[in-house]
């Protein structure tokens, strides 16, 4: 008999603002219909009223009340994590275990971004990241994790980028986080539920777990206008099975022989990719045949998530009473990976040797580590952040040299140095250069 990990996974990217104005300009860009934006006529729409020529369903599901209502500051999010926090609201409906609801967090930085801010979102390295931090129930078996959106042409903050690489900024996230907060991420969700080659191929360097999956069944899958032809994630042709997947090389979406594991991880209250209860169902099924199954889902926290957990609540209640002898947990987005794999989370143990006299830097691991070489970063004065490869110079061992062709030791503030473990414990070593100080520290362990 297998087993069903049931996993949430909240894209935490802070307050969002949307006037009725902006609601109206939303369905003229996507669906190419302009209206009056009026109360009134938002309630037509939503009650597919007006003659549209076939598009009444569609716009009626972008329209809904529960994905209109949006929390416009962080005491409205704050109120709803309250609720979302309290003993009675996660023990509700235990897992098989008698444990609670648990909430993966994946809080994004907007940085980067040039233009417009139409929904005013928090913009700042950390601002998010530091909130949650404060508001997560770690008591729960909560975590926060990773989540990123690859920077827009035109730099409006709630624009959908394509490119990851070429946004830059990708890298000075990551290096303010080992940096400034003494954090890295082993686990991560795309922004926009989409991959692209880049990205494919950065995850693959630094980080295994990643909950992008978003293959749908059949008759299931109805696009909207502005997601056709690929547009804001591809995901045809994956797997529709919720056992985790080793991709391909070359095409993120096939089985193959990289290192990094994705999930499925579909949405739980939107206008497209929604999981629903032949989902849960597939999953139980599979687990009384003898499998392991892996069942993520995604939402925001700018809207009630509250609300969303209870219709999961009630697929799960309503499909484990058909499946009595599957056993079904809740797990945080690392400990999902970890129980389906059987992995035991051992760390790498980074070690570190800076070298005045010969102005270099040696880096060590006694296990190996996810990807090839740690994630490895610099503080400049003048608060300029990079990323640099290393050199290898044996079998987990690398090094750096600070000379005329990389960056003088002499404009070094502080170094940083992250590495996971195949089973998600991270490494994360802070060098104080000036100061001659070092502070290690182990995350997931």
């Amino acid at each position: 008999m297998g087993k069903v990990y049931i996993v949430h996974c909240v894209d935490t990217e802070g307050p969002l603002n949307e006037t009725l104005d902006a609601t109206f300009n939303r369905v003229k860009e996507i669906f190419g219909v302009e209206i009056e934006p009026t109360i009134s006529n938002l309630k037509k729409l939503q009650d597919m009223q007006i003659n549209l020529c076939g598009k009444e369903i569609e716009i009626a599901r972008a329209l809904d009340d529960s994905l209109l209502s949006t929390y416009k500051n962080f005491s409205e999010i704050e109120n709803m994590i309250n609720k979302l926090n309290s003993k009675e609201f996660r023990e509700k409906l235990p897992d098989s275990n008698g444990q609670g609801w648990k909430c993966s967090w994946f809080c994004m930085d907007h940085v980067g971004f040039w233009g417009e801010n139409p929904r005013l979102r928090i913009a700042g390295y950390h601002s998010i990241f530091d909130w949650y931090i404060n508001q997560v129930d770690y008591l729960y078996g909560d975590i926060i994790q990773w989540h990123y959106h690859p920077l827009p042409v035109n730099g409006v903050y709630n624009a959908c980028g394509v490119n990851y690489v070429a946004s830059g900024n990708v890298f000075e996230v990551l290096a303010r986080k080992v940096i400034d907060r003494q954090f890295f991420p082993s686990v991560y969700r795309p922004g926009f539920h989409t991959e692209r080659p880049d990205s494919h191929w950065l995850l693959e360097q630094w980080i295994p777990f990643d909950y992008a999956n978003q293959a749908v069944v059949g008759e299931k899958e109805t696009m909207q206008q502005d997601m056709v032809r690929g547009r804001l994630g591809n995901w045809t042709g994956a797997t529709t099975s919720w056992i985790p997947y080793h991709p391909d090389y070359e095409d993120y979406r096939k089985e193959g022989d990289c290192k990094r594991v994705i999930a499925r991880c579909l949405n739980m209250n939107t206008r497209m990719r929604n999981i629903c209860e032949a989902d849960f169902d597939q999953a139980f099924g599979e687990a009384q045949n003898g499998k392991n199954q892996l069942v993520s889902f995604t939402d925001h926290d700018f809207r009630d998530i509250c609300h969303d957990v209870e219709l999961m609540r009630r697929m799960i209640k309503k499909v484990s009473a058909k499946y009595p002898d599957v056993q079904f947990e809740f797990c945080n987005a690392l400990e999902g990976m970890r129980r389906f794999f059987s992995l035991d989370p051992q760390s790498c143990n980074l070690r570190v040797e800076i070298r005045f006299e010969h102005k270099n830097i040696i880096i060590q691991s006694e296990k190996n580590i996810f990807g090839v070489q740690p994630f490895f970063c610099l503080k400049l004065f003048g608060e300029r952040y990079i990323w640099s490869n290393l050199d290898f110079i044996g079998e987990h061992k690398w090094s750096f040299t600070f000379d005329r062709d990389s960056v003088d030791l002499r404009y070094v503030e502080k170094i940083g140095i992250a590495a996971n473990s195949m089973s998600g414990v991270t490494d994360i070593i802070v060098i104080d250069v000036n100061g001659n100080c070092m502070e290690k520290r182990v995350l997931n362990l």
